[in-house]
């Protein structure tokens, strides 16, 4: 199947290459990086991806589910979904991926209620010892547009407002810290398992909500 992008309603996001301690942009240049995808949508059917007219993945991903790394083209490409059920494209990004960065990307609902793309770029600096790194995403539009408050022991904050779509920034923290999220103004509050943190690991967490009060979280180690 060829995506013919100008044919196609799709709401075409800019790649978010974001990179916490990278000063410098990294230099344009061919050759190879590495993606992993995320079906953030919630009760979305399984979508595969692909990078121009190459389709990427070999198993569909269903919703709460994410791939394995894939080698893709490095420079500037369409990177696009398609629904494995109906067999139609869903959403597209137009973007630039760096060589030799790997980015995690999220298939996720906007607010108009459309598929759409987002990508990050990871963070590839080891933590320090004892420590694992963090970043968190609001990819839910049922919070009522309320943002979501991250805190640590002793409600030490973490993010006091981590809105819908915010670009996430890496936190590093003590293995073993104890992370806690709710959404602003509501007492109900989700405890992360302190397990699932590894040392020397960096985690992306992505949160949504059936019933817009209690906050759902699922990590995706980098």
């Amino acid at each position: 199947m060829r995506l013919a992008v100008k044919r196609l309603c799709l709401l075409v996001l800019a790649l978010v290459m974001f990179s916490a301690c990278k000063k410098d942009p990294p230099i344009l240049e061919e050759g190879i990086a590495k993606v992993r995808f995320v079906n953030a949508y919630m009760n979305a059917d399984p979508q595969d991806f692909y990078q121009d007219q190459e389709k990427l993945t070999n198993n569909a991903i269903a919703y709460l589910e994410y791939s394995d790394y894939l080698t893709v083209k490095s420079g500037q490409s369409v990177i696009w979904s398609n629904n494995a059920i109906e067999n139609k494209a869903t959403a597209a990004v137009d973007g630039i991926l760096y060589n030799g960065y790997q980015y995690t990307l999220f298939y996720f609902q906007t607010k108009d209620s459309k598929p759409a793309i987002a990508g990050y770029i990871n963070e590839v600096k080891t933590p320090a010892s004892g420590k694992f790194k963090v970043r968190f995403l609001n990819l839910s539009t049922s919070f009522n547009d309320k943002p979501l408050v991250i805190t640590g022991a002793n409600t030490t904050v973490i993010n006091a407002a981590l809105n819908y779509g915010d670009n996430p920034i890496y936190t590093e923290l003590p293995v073993n810290s104890e992370i806690k999220v709710g959404i602003k103004d509501n007492s109900n509050v989700t405890i992360l398992n302190v397990n699932e943190f590894k040392e020397a690991k960096s985690y992306s967490i992505w949160f949504d909500t059936t019933d817009g009060v209690k906050v759902n979280y699922h990590v995706v180690q980098q």
